[in-house]
């Protein structure tokens, strides 16, 4: 961590000591029309110094003083070559580059200069040319749309939604558990328990460059895939030098005007927080923070970025430094009403109205360094720290079960927790050309994340209505108690391929590909729970609970004794270790890829991949479940995993693609552990005998390109998922949930895209134009609800067969944008739109109903104005209706119990943005 960080400052200061070169800019045009020609390739003759033009068909890059030759390419056209440039130092040279249609058969021409994907124009162009399916969405589209992090980037792709209380996004109906996550191709750890991929929120847009969503699975990914594989690419340098200054400062509508709640200990960057287990003495009250919140003025989100590179010569050849750094918090306050899952005959264990003060910061540190050790030869390395925190303070007030039977007898549960995550990503890739035809890419990472839950508060008051006095619960140890729990997972992986070109063409994407994958990831979980076990109801001030009851006096006393999970006497500190789970997952991969193109209009690619997996999970839980019997879980299975995908071209403008394929999803670390995670509404534990599913897709899709940035694309598809995994109410002592294997699982839909510029005028250098983009996704999905005989759980499901978890039957997504732009200065303004169908959040049992999350719109306004080339003022209004979030329950009469409700607020920001 200190090394990076002394690395940035010096790579920043590197940035700010400028060369004195030339400069070449100027425009690319069609020779015909005029038009400028956007996501052209401009370089250097024989190097990979160049730049790829923007939505002005503008191009700027530096040179060191001297003569070249200069390339212009562009599919679709001829390639155009100024011979014999001088550049002198300090010089500006502006050039026009008219290109013309390509009508004939062209020599071979390589093109070296990389093209910054950032661009919507160069992302359309790589998904036209790809032979797989895929989306992608750049840094580009992220900025019109208002997006800040991936987690929302990923809902403005057609199929893709996110369901309020879950982590991560659900794609075709599919959850956390069939996604995966990767960063510049290679796989993530997950930092929490209850999840197998990271959250992608923890990926600011500050390094993002763009996010390519493959919903059809391939032979380089891993075979633990079913929804979608999720790549983020990370920003790296394109130009010769650059430095950007971001800052914005916002407020949320509900929160702006609160006492805003924080936890005891906490502070703004998420630091500080006590971790580990605090006491080694039950007998003596050793915590360093209380149970009293404290209140925080003035709840103002805010933001502020830096990112900047340079270009050097190193050996004769270029070496590229590119560095963010980033900070940034939020405030949400929520209030509404909770409630457990309502019983067959409309009774609820719990009642509940709350208030809840949510907040959360994050920093950000990322480098990317790449050396072109020739021509031939290209090696990065990326590197990354996050660091994000989130800390909430809930207060429950309202009628509980086994605690409120009595009349003018309410409870108040506060729950306060903080969740400390990092995520630490060391990333090499390199790509040797061996030969003309034959290539060498070598790729590898080593990832560690924590995940830490320090110091979670949970108590539990008796409220007496008729005197208004107040009391701390007994007759269950756990109503009040403080968890703390640490995760640590590393992540190991490498990879090599090679791929031969079968034919002797530069330009043909006939080749044969082998490589060779290994995965290791290794997590370590522990916690360690101090309940306060009290004899009998004692008095407390519930805005002084630390001096009133909490303390070392009441444990001297007798009030109450400290207690862990292994017992109350001083050997459940000095013998027993904290309740722990270790899990361990080794794969090995052979990939074999042909891709063959019989004739220009079409490509087959078919590739198969064998993995061999191993994963081990031990556990000493004391209360582990009577239901299990080793205290380990072994998965030990071999894969063949075939692909095909088929791609052919009506004519360059009109695409067909086909993709089939297997894959599998296999049961997560927590997801066989019999831990028991407690929350204020719910419990949850692992199922040591869940089993993986296995997964069959079938994709067709028909993609038509309406000239600049216009595209019209619908998709035909079909999942099947054998043995099913899904989270389930468990028949048990308590209201518990687990992992249980459901049966059969059938997910059919249809997905439309349309993108095109619906008006476009030029008048002198301003361009000035308003676009229309719309992507609406129909879903059907279904599956069998049956009690599997082969685990140890059971479960009663309410009806036969249902609909997937998270399943939206329709999602839609819509954005109309305005620009008015010189290459100096302009406007973009949009109005984004999105909307889900009502959708399943729990599957009913034991006579019980689904609990139904409601369907709900969102309008977010988001602009910016250019002042001139340097400085930039966004403005954003997000979540403008407001609409409210709902979970509900069916009675059996017809009438919908809310189980959940409570509005967000609109958040409001002002950001400026400075480029040097």
């Amino acid at each position: 961590m200190k090394s990076l960080i002394i690395t940035c400052l010096l790579s920043f200061s590197t940035v700010l000591a400028l060369a004195q070169k030339g400069t070449l800019k100027g425009v690319v045009k069609d020779k015909e029309t005029g038009e400028e020609i956007i996501g052209a390739n401009v370089f250097i003759e024989g190097t990979t110094v160049g730049s790829a033009t923007d939505v002005f068909g503008a191009f700027t890059f530096q040179v060191e003083p001297g003569t070249y030759n200069l390339v212009a390419t562009f599919v679709g056209y001829a390639n155009f070559r100024v011979t014999d440039l001088t550049v002198s130092e300090g010089e500006e040279v502006n050039l026009t580059l008219q290109l013309q249609t390509d009508d004939v058969q062209l020599e071979e021409v390589v093109v070296t200069a990389k093209a910054d994907k950032a661009s919507e124009t160069l992302l359309l162009l790589d998904r036209k040319q790809s032979i797989e399916i895929k989306q992608s969405i750049g840094a580009q589209e992220l900025s019109r749309k208002g997006v800040g992090d991936a987690e929302a980037a990923v809902t403005k792709v057609t199929g893709v939604s996110k369901q309020e209380g879950v982590k991560n996004v659900f794609v075709r109906g599919l959850g956390d558990r069939y996604n995966s996550t990767s960063l510049n191709g290679l796989p993530l750890p997950s930092e929490d328990p209850e999840y197998k991929n990271i959250s992608l929120d923890f990926f600011s847009s500050d390094i993002i460059n763009s996010i390519d969503i493959n919903k059809t699975f391939n032979s380089s990914l891993f075979g633990d895939v079913d929804g979608a594989n999720i790549n983020i690419v990370s920003k790296e340098l394109f130009e010769d030098q650059e430095l950007q200054v971001s800052a914005s400062v916002g407020f949320n509508t509900q929160a702006i005007g609160q006492d805003f709640l924080r936890a005891d200990g906490t502070n703004g960057i998420g630091t500080g927080t006590e971790k580990g287990n605090p006491i080694s003495d039950l007998t003596s009250y050793d915590f360093n923070s209380g149970f009293q919140p404290y209140t925080s003025d003035l709840p103002l989100n805010s933001s502020f970025s830096i990112s900047g590179g340079k270009k050097f010569e190193v050996g004769g050849n270029d070496f590229n430094a590119f560095l963010v750094a980033s900070i940034n918090n939020q405030f949400v306050y929520k209030e509404g009403i909770t409630r457990s899952a309502v019983s067959s005959d409309g009774g609820a264990g719990r009642d509940y109205t709350y208030e809840r003060f949510d907040y959360s910061t994050s920093q950000i540190l990322m480098g990317n360094f790449n050396y072109n050790i020739s021509s031939k030869a290209d090696i990065s390395y990326n590197a990354i720290f996050i660091h994000n925190n989130n800390q909430n303070v809930g207060e429950y007030r309202g009628q509980a079960q086994n605690l409120t039977e009595l009349d003018n007898v309410s409870a108040l549960v506060r729950r306060q927790q903080i969740n400390d995550n990092s995520l630490f990503v060391n990333q090499i890739l390199s790509d040797f050309e061996l030969t003309d035809r034959l290539n060498l890419k070598v790729a590898g990472s080593y990832n560690t994340t924590k995940g830490n839950e320090p110091d979670r508060r949970t108590n539990t008051f008796i409220l007496n209505e008729l005197t208004g006095e107040f009391s701390a619960a007994a007759g269950s140890a756990g109503l009040n108690h403080r968890f703390f729990s640490e995760l640590e997972e590393t992540d190991l992986t490498a990879e090599s391929t090679l791929s031969f070109r079968l034919k002797d063409d530069a330009e043909s994407k006939s080749k044969v590909e082998l490589g060779y994958s290994y995965r290791n990831t290794d997590r370590e979980f522990g916690f360690r729970q101090y309940s306060f076990d009290f004899s009998s109801q004692a008095t407390v001030d519930v805005n002084n609970p630390d001096q009133s009851l909490f303390n070392q006096q009441s444990i001297d006393d007798g009030i109450f004794r400290l207690v862990t999970t292994r017992g109350f006497n001083q050997e459940a500190i000095d013998v027993f270790a904290p309740d722990t789970y270790e899990g361990s997952r080794t794969i090995h991969s052979i990939i074999a890829n042909v891709n063959y193109e019989l004739n220009t209009k079409l490509i087959i690619n078919a590739g198969v991949r064998f993995e061999q997996i191993n994963q081990e999970v031990i556990w000493d839980f004391n209360q582990d479940r009577n239901e299990f019997g080793e205290n380990i879980a072994i998965r030990d299975p071999n894969y063949v995993l075939p692909n095909l995908n088929i791609r052919y071209a009506l004519s360059d403008d009109n695409v067909f693609r086909f993709a089939a394929s297997r894959s599998y999803t296999f049961p997560q670390f927590k997801e066989v552990a019999p831990f028991l995670y407690e929350d204020v509404n719910f419990s949850s534990f692992g199922n040591p005998d869940l089993r993986p599913a296995e997964n069959y897709n079938l994709d067709l899709k028909f993609e038509k390109y309406l000239g600049r940035n216009g595209l019209v694309a619908i998709t035909g598809f079909y999942k099947r998922i054998e043995d099913a995994i899904n989270r389930v109410l468990v028949t048990s002592a308590a209201t518990e949930l687990s992992y249980v294997n459901t049966g059969n699982a059938d997910v059919a839909g249809v997905e439309v895209e349309f993108q095109k510029d619906v008006w476009r005028k030029t008048i002198g250098e301003k361009i000035s134009s308003l676009s229309l983009g719309a992507n609406v996704s129909y879903l059907h999905s279904n599956q069998e609800l049956k009690d599997d005989p082969r685990d140890n759980l059971t479960v009663l499901f309410t009806e036969e067969e249902d609909e997937l978890e998270g399943a939206s039957p329709v999602l839609v997504n819509a954005d109309l944008t305005f620009r008015s732009e010189t290459e100096e200065s302009g406007i973009t303004a949009a109005l984004v739109f999105g909307f889900f169908s009502e959708r399943i959040f729990t599957i009913g049992t034991a006579d019980r109903k689904n609990i139904v999350e409601k369907g709900i719109p969102t309008l977010d306004f988001v602009s910016s104005y250019k002042l001139n080339r340097n400085f930039q003022v966004n403005l954003s209004a997000k979540n403008i209706l407001d609409p409210e979030y709902q979970l509900s329950q069916d009675i059996g009469t017809g009438e919908n119990f809310s189980i959940e409700d409570f509005n967000r607020g609109t958040s409001v920001s002002l950001g400026l943005t400075y480029k040097f």
